[in-house]
C-alpha cells in the first residue's frame, strides 16, 4: 500500500512539473480510491465561478457539464464544503441522511441517475478571493469512504495540496485560464458548438468538426460559424438576437427565450437540425468564460447514430438527466419495473418521473413518447 501511495505522490509531483497532466495524475487516486470521480477544483468567491476543474474516474462529461449548467445551484453539499477550513474534511453522508436523499432533487434527479452518490471533500487551500477544494466521490453502487480510506485521502490530500501550490506559482500571471466549458463539450458524443451573438466560433467539438469540414451545410468562415444559403445565414443571426447575449446590443433588453430550434436545409438532401442554448456567465459559474455564448447541438441525419443520446434528449425537452434515462429506457423497450430496478428506485418514482416527461414533451402516452423519440432530434428541432 505504501509504495502504491507513493508513487500516487510522485504523480502529483510531476503533474505540479509539467511533465504529466494532472488527469492522470489523479488518474491513481481515483483508482486507489475506488472513486466514481476525483476532482479538483478552483472557485473564485469574488465572482462565483469556477476557475479551473482537473477529474478522473467513469463520471461522465455530461454529468459535469449539466452540474455546470443548472445543477450546481442546487447542491446541498456545496454550502457544507465551502465552509471548512484549510485541511478539513466533510463527508455527505454525515449530514444528509436516505430521506433526504429521497426527496432531494439534486440527488434523484441529477446525482444519481448520472451514478454518483456519495462525496468526501477538503479544502486544499485558500489563496486570494480563490479557494482549492478536492471531492472524492463514490457512485450509487458503492458506500461512502471508510474512515482507514479518509485516513489515507488526508495523507495524499496534503501532498497534493502542496504539488497544486508549486504547480500554480509557476504558472504565468497573465497565461488565460482553461476554459472548462469547452473541455466538456469535446467530451460530449453529440456534435456542439460554442458561438457568440456575432457567431465566432468559440469551440467545436471533434464530431461538430467532422461535420464543418463536410462544408455542404454549416461551414466556418474565418473563424464564424455560417451556413450555405443566405436564407439559413438569416435564420441563424436572427435566432442569436432573439437568446439575447448581448443585451446592449439590442433594443429588448430581457431575451424572449434561452433556447431556439433551427432547420438549416440542403439543396440536394435532407436538412440538419440545429438546437441553439444560451450559455450565461452568471449561471454557469463562468466556467464558459466571461462572455454570454450559444451552445449549438448539431444533428446530421446522414451521421444519426442508432442510440439515442439521453444528453440530447434532456437538452432538446428540458428534462431532468433522471427524466431523460427514463425516456430513452422506454424508447428501447423497458418497462416501469425494469427502469426501477437498473436505477435503484422506486416503481412510483419511475412513475412520477414518467408522467414528468410526457408534459414535458407533450404526449398523452408512452406511445406517443416512443415515437416522438423516435425521430429525435428531427422533431424536436422542428424538422418533421
Amino acid at each position: 500500500m505504501n509504495d502504491i501511495v507513493d508513487d500516487i505522490v510522485a504523480g502529483f509531483y510531476k503533474a505540479a512539473s509539467g511533465q504529466l497532466g494532472w488527469g492522470e495524475a489523479l488518474k491513481s487516486f481515483q483508482q486507489l480510491t475506488d472513486a466514481w470521480l476525483v476532482q479538483v477544483q478552483g472557485i473564485d468567491y469574488s465572482q462565483v465561478a469556477v476557475t479551473f476543474s482537473y477529474e478522473a474516474g467513469p463520471c461522465p462529461a455530461e454529468a459535469v457539464f449539466d452540474y455546470l449548467r443548472h445543477w450546481h445551484k442546487y447542491d446541498p453539499r456545496a454550502r457544507l464544503v465551502m465552509a471548512l477550513g484549510e485541511g478539513e474534511w466533510a463527508n455527505c453522508h454525515e449530514h444528509f441522511d436516505d430521506a433526504f436523499v429521497a426527496r432531494s432533487a439534486f440527488y434523484q434527479d441529477f446525482l444519481i441517475p448520472y451514478g454518483g452518490r456519495y462525496v468526501s471533500g477538503t479544502q486544499l487551500f485558500c489563496q486570494g478571493n480563490e479557494v482549492v477544494m478536492l471531492g472524492v466521490h463514490r457512485g450509487r453502487h458503492s458506500l461512502p469512504l471508510s474512515g482507514d480510506e479518509i485516513t489515507c485521502c488526508r495523507r495524499l490530500a496534503r501532498h497534493l495540496a502542496e504539488a497544486m501550490r508549486l504547480y500554480r506559482a509557476q504558472r504565468e500571471k497573465k497565461a488565460p485560464r482553461v476554459n472548462l466549458g469547452a473541455e466538456l463539450v469535446s467530451r460530449v458524443r453529440a456534435p456542439i458548438v460554442l458561438i457568440d451573438e456575432h457567431r465566432y466560433l468559440h469551440h467545436a467539438n471533434p464530431a461538430a468538426r467532422a461535420i464543418l469540414a463536410t462544408g455542404d451545410t454549416l461551414v466556418e468562415r474565418d473563424g464564424l460559424l455560417g451556413c450555405r444559403s443566405s436564407g439559413d445565414e438569416l435564420k441563424l443571426t436572427m435566432a442569436l438576437r432573439g437568446l439575447a447575449l448581448a443585451s446592449d446590443s439590442y433594443i429588448t433588453a430581457r431575451p424572449d427565450t434561452d433556447n431556439a430550434f433551427l432547420h438549416i436545409g440542403r439543396p440536394l438532401g435532407r436538412p440538419i437540425g440545429l438546437f441553439l442554448y444560451a450559455i450565461r456567465p452568471q449561471a454557469t459559474m463562468g466556467s464558459f468564460g466571461g462572455q454570454p455564448l450559444a451552445m449549438g447541438i448539431i444533428h446530421d441525419p446522414s451521421s444519426a447514430r442508432p442510440e439515442l443520446d439521453p444528453f440530447v434528449v434532456a437538452v432538446s425537452f428540458d428534462l431532468t438527466p433522471a427524466e431523460a434515462r427514463v425516456a430513452v429506457a422506454l424508447a428501447r423497450g423497458a418497462s416501469v419495473a425494469d427502469i426501477a430496478a437498473e436505477h435503484a428506485v422506486s416503481a412510483h418514482t419511475v412513475r412520477s418521473q414518467v408522467k414528468a416527461v410526457l408534459a414535458k414533451t407533450g404526449t398523452g402516452r408512452q406511445a406517443e413518447l416512443v415515437s416522438l423519440l423516435a425521430a429525435l432530434p428531427m422533431t424536436a428541432l422542428g424538422l418533421q
